[in-house]
């Protein structure tokens, strides 16, 4: 019998997690696959010293070793679509099937959803954005 695929979307905190915590509590017995615009977890929490002059280098982290190291599948793309009757999620690169998926996309900024936030208000949400801030 062939092992449930589970594809996790996104690698913040909720997918690397959610597809670390499967493989130590599974083993082998489940496949895995990471699907995820970058191939890096950026630690926001400390990117408010970047104002301060910490380098934001410093706060990506390539995940390629960990994915290795865990027997977990990358696929870096954008997720597009889940066609939840076919069981396959739909991506930049085609269609990847599961039997499990967890969606771990985490939250995003959208200043033009407030009037004049955009051209008004630096946000704090990304190493960018933090780098304004420094100026």
């Amino acid at each position: 019998m062939n092992n449930p695929k589970v594809v996790v979307v996104g690698s913040g905190f909720g997918g690397l997690e959610a597809a670390f915590y499967l493989r130590q509590r599974l083993g082998k017995r489940v496949d895995l696959t990471v699907v995820a615009e970058n191939d890096y977890f950026l630690f926001k929490p400390n990117t408010i010293y970047i104002p301060f002059g910490k380098a934001p280098e410093s706060f990506y982290h390539p995940l390629a070793h960990a994915y290795e190291k865990r027997h977990i599948e990358f696929r870096q793309t954008s997720a597009t679509n889940v066609d939840p009757k076919a069981k396959a999620l739909v991506t930049d690169d085609g269609e990847i099937p599961y039997d499990y998926l967890v969606l771990a996309t985490g939250a995003t900024m959208r200043p033009n959803e407030v009037p004049g936030l955009a051209d008004n208000a630096a946000t704090i949400w990304n190493p960018d954005e933090m780098l304004k801030v420094r100026a």
